[in-house]
């Protein structure tokens, strides 16, 4: 292939690449402009096809226009006339309600569960009289918390509908509770939200991510209610909350009046709670508030609407860290040497003895900057190594996966064998090796895990593997008893194309994922539980992959170049360094 087909092929590459970071960016735009085409929702044909648009901060009420059932309609006239008035959020769906028999009407709980399905629905007739079975091909499901669940490639489900007339009106008899909506419709209605709960030492905010109606009068209730309700499944036991269990609002309002939410809660509870308790419950709602809705800057905790007693400047408890920011200084390999690379200049390690001979790769470092550790030779040894200290093995497996320095300075690794072990051991500053923690992970036997990363907060891992074929991308909570840990949780799957291999945080919530080749095109892909992956511009011959925070501070890596991210380019940043890692 000439030079010249090569440097349009990848001009052409760029230019999509540089086209889904500005539709990414311009999500909301996107969305208005669409809005402003579909607002009028016909009653009967078919469900018309509308493009998947990329989520974003809704703070706008948009308001669908919803028909209600015309008179002599047929049987599933009235059932798509029903599904289309899901979008009836701002009045409790009130049209919605008009296709069910008046007993329905009323127990019908749409925030029960919602289905996001993909394009349109079938309706055909059930087995039984005056019954029909709706198909939708699913995307995913939210449920009354608002956690979102990814549905696999090509999931289906059913729903029966069951009618009878009413006053010779054909109305729906049985229907399961929640909505059915397409990927679109959903994105406009709902926003995603982050709510902060504490890692269990109170150090850092952990984002619990969770898909709200975006009506902005009840925004701030939802807020609470659902964080009173606690952490998402995958973060229970990895997380803690400062709201005591059993608290609850006194009634279903939050009240919001020149940028201060007044919050009215439960007082037996709150009273009980000590005044570091209450700051720390203050501390974590007003986090979440101040990132989800920017109409808030202060809030009152009330027991019965009385303020209740917060202490004094001398009481008041440490910030909650969040996003937590990491040196830019990475961790790399030189001459099969451990070095340093602050994205200028490559440095030897003071006092570090040479390690060339127990053939390093996939180095890491702890946050302090005084621990580090690499796989040896065929993988199958992790060595923990410290300036003035000798390199010892740390852990020995098979195939294990890179070692990752948690922010409590354990490191952490997963056997890639189909066993489902992951080990975590503390080697502490004075070089003390302490005793491996081995876990087994159920949903991890028979799968080929190829990495395991630690949060920055210390209470998440990111979890890739693979079996027969198919790469699974996993968010998974760290249990943990003090410092050690028990169990690794049932995760949440993340979104994703391709067949990724290997994965880095890439902030809070972000993660960048690609499958390395030393020969062909590799594209990396950014991930998060709120937006569609977003791919950067391919590059040949990645084996390896660094970021600090966010899409422009990641690294792609060959065998011999380290490239940074200018414009949704790949530019040269560095030459005979490999594998740099940043802390963690």
């Amino acid at each position: 292939m000439s030079r010249t087909s090569t440097g349009t092929k990848r001009h052409l590459a760029r230019a999509q690449r540089q086209r889904a970071m500005t539709v990414w960016a311009m999500a909301v735009v996107v969305l208005l402009l669409a809005v402003a085409g579909c607002a009028t929702i016909p009653t009967d044909g078919p469900v018309g096809k509308s493009d998947p648009l990329s989520p974003r901060d809704n703070s706008v009420n948009i308001d669908f226009q919803q028909f209600g059932p015309v008179d002599g309609a047929a049987q599933e006239s009235i059932i798509r006339g029903f599904i289309e008035s899901g979008t009836g959020i701002s009045d409790d769906f009130q049209v919605a309600r008009q296709y069910l028999t008046p007993g329905l009407a009323q127990s019908w709980a749409p925030d029960k569960r919602t289905v996001i399905y993909k394009d349109t629905f079938s309706a055909k007739p059930g087995t039984e009289k005056d019954s029909f079975v709706l198909t939708l091909d699913v995307l995913s499901t939210v449920d009354a918390d608002g956690v979102r669940t990814p549905a696999a490639e090509g999931a289906t489900t059913s729903v029966e509908v069951k009618m009878v007339l009413v006053a010779g009106q054909w109305r729906i008899s049985e229907t399961p509770d929640g909505l059915l909506l397409t990927e679109a419709t959903f994105q406009t209605l709902f926003s995603p939200v982050s709510l902060y709960f504490y890692d269990p030492t109170f150090t850092y905010g952990v984002p619990d991510v969770r898909w709200l109606a975006s009506r902005t009068s009840r925004t701030a209730t939802a807020i609470v209610r659902t964080m009173l309700n606690g952490p998402a499944p995958y973060l229970q036991g990895a997380v803690v909350s400062a709201f005591p269990s059993g608290i609850a609002l006194e009634r279903d309002s939050v009240p919001v009046n020149n940028g201060v939410a007044k919050v009215g809660l439960t007082a037996q509870p709150l009273l009980e709670t000590s005044v570091a308790q209450r700051q720390q419950m203050h501390t974590q709602l007003l986090m979440t508030f101040q990132k989800s809705l920017n109409t808030i800057t202060e809030l009152q905790l009330l027991a019965d609407d009385r303020e209740v007693d917060m202490g004094g400047a001398d009481q008041a408890v440490l910030p909650m860290i969040i996003d937590r920011p990491v040196s830019a200084t990475q961790i790399a390999l030189a001459k099969n040497e451990l070095v340093t690379y602050d994205g200028t200049k490559i440095a030897p390690i003071a006092n570090m003895p040479s390690v060339a001979g127990l053939l390093p790769s996939a180095p890491a470092m702890s946050y302090s900057g005084n621990n580090f550790a690499f796989l040896s030779g065929a993988g199958n040894q992790i060595y923990s190594v410290s300036p003035g200290k000798q390199p010892t093995v740390a852990v020995a497996g098979n195939s294990l996966t890179a070692p990752s320095f948690a922010p409590n300075g354990w490191v952490w690794t997963a056997a890639g064998d189909g066993s489902g072990e992951v080990v975590a051991i503390n080697p502490d500053d004075g070089g003390t090796m302490g005793k491996p923690v081995i876990l087994t992970v159920p949903w991890l036997v028979g799968q080929t895990v190829t990495t395991l990363r630690i949060s920055r907060d210390g209470a998440r891992a990111l979890v890739i593997s693979q079996a027969n074929g198919v790469s699974t991308v996993n968010i998974t909570g760290i249990f943990k008893s003090g410092d050690v840990p028990k169990e690794l949780t049932d995760p949440i799957a993340i979104a994703h194309s391709g067949t990724a291999t290997l994965g880095v945080w890439a902030g809070e919530s972000t993660l960048a994922v690609m499958a390395p080749s030393a020969a062909d095109l590799v594209t990396v892909e950014f991930l998060d539980l709120v937006r569609s992956p977003l791919q950067l511009d391919p590059l040949k011959g990645v084996q390896w992959l660094s970021a600090g925070s966010g899409v422009r501070n990641v690294h792609a890596q060959t065998a011999t170049e380290i490239f940074s991210n200018v414009g949704n380019h790949w530019e040269v940043a560095a030459k005979e360094l490999r594998q740099a890692s940043f802390s963690g």
